[in-house]
């Protein structure tokens, strides 16, 4: 499994919690998706908002779970193939998502659909 993000490849997509709530392009295979990172103070969680190349909302305010795939619940045409799971570069050593640990220590990490 590989991201095309521009012109390199990478086996994660780049989150930048210090930008939070930030928008970013993203081709993954052969379509490009929009994503929106946005954090919860309150509840204390990330959540990710997904849009098809033109811009159409697909889906809305998924929350990050450590080790459960993003948008696991929705499976059509319109999602992106890779899973996209968010986990530690390190397994068994974090098992939440954090302010401190997203996209340092835990990583959309990017997995072959069955």
């Amino acid at each position: 499994m590989q991201l095309v993000d521009q012109t390199r490849l990478v086996e994660c997509i780049p989150v930048y919690p210090d930008d939070v709530p930030y928008k970013f392009r993203i081709k993954l295979w052969d379509r490009t998706y929009g994503f929106t990172i946005r954090y919860n103070d309150y509840s204390e969680f990330f959540t990710v908002d997904l849009e098809d190349a033109a811009g159409n909302l697909l889906t809305y305010g998924d929350i990050v779970r450590y080790g459960r795939p993003l948008f696991g619940s929705i499976e059509d045409e319109r999602f992106p193939l890779p899973v996209i799971i968010p986990c530690a570069d390190q397994p068994g050593t974090i098992d939440t998502v954090t302010r401190d640990n997203f996209g340092r220590e835990v990583k959309l990490y990017l997995f072959e659909r069955w």
